[in-house]
């Protein structure tokens, strides 16, 4: 099993992992005990197997054995633009979108969103919970909601590669965006509300450089779009 802490590591000392949920994890559910090992991360991409010594009422003091880095990272950052959708389907796009690789979730909202935000705790926890599943070395960060424009420049100002995804109009479709993602420092990946883009918001996408793609015939459920789309550029 593997648990994301926040206390520092190092090979030269014990780790005392104080947080009480993990340590009631570890303990009540996973039935570990003194001598067993677990996986910790740093969230800076390291990993660690420990051997647990005590458990001090769900505060595990624990051998740090071995550290290595994870190899699970995807090459370069991949960042979701998500329009806010509705709880179930934003939680989805969260926990499927970190499995996949998405580096960093950028929530904003547009002409057509109908939920104005989200709830930023439950979205760290879900993210954190799929980046253990997913055996990642870093949890996804998930930055404020903010406007349409603000997230215009937001990507603008990363200087990464930046494609839009809109179905309605003749235009390349996402896995013919290779040659253009090969060599990018970053990719930006913006995805609509359940009723899409404007046309005027994909206008002024278009005039910040932004490439807009097709994903395809058939028309997508935005949590649907999300997940196609990011897998499209990251595999």
């Amino acid at each position: 099993m593997r648990f994301f802490i926040t206390e520092p590591i190092s090979t030269e000392k014990d780790l005392v992992i104080a947080d009480a949920g993990i340590g009631r994890q570890v303990t009540k559910v996973l039935r570990k005990k003194a001598g067993d090992e677990i996986i910790v991360l740093d969230g800076s991409g390291n990993e660690c197997v420990v051997m647990i010594k005590e458990n001090k009422k769900d505060v595990l003091v624990c051998e740090v054995l071995t550290c290595t880095k994870n190899s699970n990272e995807p090459a370069i950052p991949l960042v979701l633009y998500q329009s806010v959708l509705k709880k179930d389907k934003m939680e989805w796009v969260f926990e499927k979108g970190t499995e996949i690789g998405v580096s960093e979730f950028v929530p904003f909202l547009s002409e057509h969103s109908v939920k104005l935000g989200i709830n930023p705790a439950r979205a760290h926890k879900i993210a954190q919970e799929a980046a253990e599943q997913s055996r990642r070395g870093k949890i996804p960060t998930i930055a404020d909601t903010m406007l349409f424009d603000a997230a215009l420049a937001h990507a603008q100002a990363s200087g990464y590669v930046t494609i839009i995804a809109h179905n309605i109009g003749a235009f390349a479709n996402i896995r013919k965006c290779g040659e253009m993602t090969a060599k990018a420092k970053g990719i930006n990946v913006f995805i609509g509300p359940e009723g899409g883009f404007s046309e005027d918001e994909i206008a002024r996408a278009s005039q910040s450089g932004f490439r807009v793609v097709s994903l395809g015939k058939r028309v997508l459920r935005a949590e649907t779009a999300a997940i196609v789309a990011c897998f499209s550029v990251i595999s």
